[in-house]
């Protein structure tokens, strides 16, 4: 199966603002690869010495091995570090680049998709990509390490090079098939990463849930399945990978094994065509000598020596050693280049998850090339025959919607469940657009606008209170980075918020560390704080979702309180579940699957005797009861 090139082309993308540092690691690379196969060389002397008898040259041989691989350290340590700082360069690019575009996509694209398998591109395919960039010396390395290898045992020897080369394409079969089905195991391990994760996500966040319905067990099952699961793929993953290097080299073995054979013999009668030589000189040169009482003279280096030299096509011990150095080191080469295939093709299944599930997965909701920023806005909003369904949805959810919500003006929308409430003030944002009509503010289509012109100018309430797990001070000033501590203060206060943040129970006051989504805070205090986040905002146009719905009485009287001085003069929408809590409301938005059907102020649409006071006639009589 052939890699998309267009896939490949992005890949290197990466590594071009890193080349200089890249280059840097991949040069000590070669040089550590070059110095390694220089042993053959020191070998091949060290053992010739040994079999002469030359115990100088021995010595000198093992100094320069010690200075020789001393230099190989520094290589060694010059390739690790500018690899490893590319690879992680690289990662940290990737994960900027996957965060800010998740946070720019719109809602439609998280609601479609597992939570899991959106972290798991961060924390699953992301490493996956690190651990092949760092690998990518291997890319360079082997082919060199090859390639020099072939060269020195062609000078070495031929004919038994020739002999070696009858395994090589059986190793090649044997990588071809590993590397082919690795590529095809690649996807089902990082899906199984993907399960895992979103099984840890969902019960760390639903953690009270499960304790409720004393689920423990249920759940402790559900993930045993899933890592059950991803362990056999991640296994079969393995055994392909590890079975890789044991068949080269057990491939290799053979040739070695052969070369050892050949070789011992070609040394041997090697030794034994130079012993005439040896004689000779002996007889002409040693014998002289010591007749004429001189010491007895070194023998003649008998490779090199121009009389005394061994006859063409000698093999010594020395050269047999280094040639199968250099062939167990061709060898592991391939194997090497057998686990880059095997790691590229993990790697490719990586990064088209990364591409084709986040980064190039365009938002639904998109600016124009040249929005217009909006000023401070009066706050009205007109919804003109706007109709909405969501993409993965046949039914439409809103149909044919047309009001105006007049600035300053305090609009109450009330339904059942379903009726389309929550998606009718989600377009307001623009967390989507309508698939019909339009929705405008101040005259101006939102579509036109610049997102944060337009979402910097809406303070939101919603039911389910989400905070961060940073300190009450950082919870409160989200919106408003820049606010000073009196306007949190104040904003706190007007929420009724400073009680509890002032009380003893939190010594550390506007500092304390609320938890993961507030967990430390209980669910009336959680909502009063984004209560408080929404009125340091200021705007201009609030949307609120049953804000006091988890308030005690008390406190939500105070609420309600700072909710109706900050509502003064701004244009304000709220989703109504109990109707007791919107009578006041300058007019009420009566909803039924997808449609407004009624419409007017509390007195008017009890008196219509409709929908809204047969709803409001349920809602007393459950009080009452």
């Amino acid at each position: 199966m052939k890699q998309n090139p267009d896939l490949q082309k992005r890949l290197f993308a990466y590594l071009a603002p890193h080349r200089k540092i890249l280059i840097l690691g991949l040069l000590c690379a070669v040089s550590t690869s070059l110095i390694t196969l220089s042993m053959a060389m020191f070998l091949k002397m060290a053992f010739d010495a040994i079999q002469f008898g030359d115990g100088q040259k021995l010595a000198f041989i093992c100094i320069a091995v010690v200075a020789v691989y001393t230099i190989k350290g520094v290589f060694s340590f010059g390739q690790s570090y500018y690899l490893s700082l590319t690879a992680n360069r690289i990662a940290a690019q990737l994960r900027n680049e996957i965060f800010g575009h998740l946070q720019r996509l719109s809602l439609s694209f998280f609601n479609k998709r597992r939570t899991g398998n959106i972290l798991s591109t961060i924390t699953g395919d992301v490493p996956v990509l690190q651990e092949a960039s760092v690998s990518i010396k291997d890319a360079i390395t082997a082919p060199i390490t090859i390639a020099v290898s072939v060269v020195v045992l062609l000078i070495y020897n031929w004919k038994l090079w020739l002999v070696s080369l009858i395994f090589i394409p059986f190793m090649a079969i044997v990588i071809s098939k590993i590397t082919k089905r690795i590529r095809a195991i690649s996807k089902e391990v990082q899906d199984r990463l993907a399960d895992i994760t979103t099984n840890s996500s969902e019960s760390v966040s639903g953690v009270r849930i499960i304790k409720s319905f004393a689920a423990e067990e249920l759940e402790i099952s559900r993930f045993v399945t899933h890592n059950q699961s991803s362990l056999k793929a991640n296994m079969r993953s393995v055994r392909k990978s590890a079975l890789l290097r044991p068949l080269t080299e057990f491939i290799g073995a053979f040739g070695i094994a052969l070369v050892l054979f050949l070789g011992g013999l070609l040394v041997t009668n090697s030794q034994q065509s130079l012993k005439p030589l040896k004689e000779q000189w002996y007889k002409e040169v040693a014998i002289p000598e010591i007749m004429n009482n001189q010491p007895m003279p070194k023998e003649p280096d008998w490779l090199t020596d121009k009389k005394w030299k061994a006859p063409a096509g000698a093999f010594t011990l020395g050269g047999l050693m280094a040639f199968v150095y250099l062939l167990n080191a061709l060898s592991r080469s391939a194997g090497d280049m057998g686990s880059l295939l095997s790691l590229r093709a993990r790697a490719f299944a990586a990064a088209k998850r990364i591409f084709d599930e986040v980064l190039d997965v365009e938002s639904e909701v998109q600016e124009p090339p040249d929005p217009i920023v909006l000023p401070r806005i009066r706050g009205e909003v007109r919804f003109e025959n706007v109709s909405f369904q969501y993409a993965s949805e046949g039914e439409k959810v809103l149909k044919n919607i047309s009001f105006v919500v007049k600035p300053g003006e305090i609009v109450a929308i009330v339904g059942k469940t379903g009726s389309g409430k929550s998606t009718l003030v989600d377009l307001i944002p623009r967390f989507y657009d309508p698939t019909e009509g339009r929705v405008l503010v101040d005259d101006v289509d939102i579509r036109e606008v610049k997102l944060d012109s337009l979402r910097r100018q809406i303070g939101i309430v919603p039911q389910e209170t989400w905070l961060f797990a940073g300190t009450l001070k950082h919870n409160i000033s989200y919106g408003n980075p820049d606010a000073t501590d009196e306007a949190i203060r104040s904003a706190a206060q007007a929420a009724n918020a400073s009680s509890f943040i002032d009380s003893s129970s939190m010594p550390l006051g506007y500092d304390t560390i609320v938890g993961e989504r507030g967990i430390r805070l209980s669910g009336g205090e959680r909502q009063r704080i984004a209560i408080a986040r929404a009125i340091l905002m200021n705007p201009r146009l609030l949307i609120l979702d049953e804000a006091t719905s988890s308030l005690d009485a008390a406190s939500e009287a105070l609420v309600k309180e700072a909710l109706d001085s900050l509502m003064k003069g701004r244009t304000t929408i709220v989703i109504a579940h109990r109707l007791s809590t919107i009578m006041n409301a300058d007019r009420i938005l009566v909803m039924s699957e997808g449609r407004i059907i009624e419409s007017g102020s509390h007195r008017e649409l009890i008196a219509l005797n409709g929908a809204y006071s047969r709803l409001y006639e349920t809602q007393v009589q459950g009080l009452e009861e």
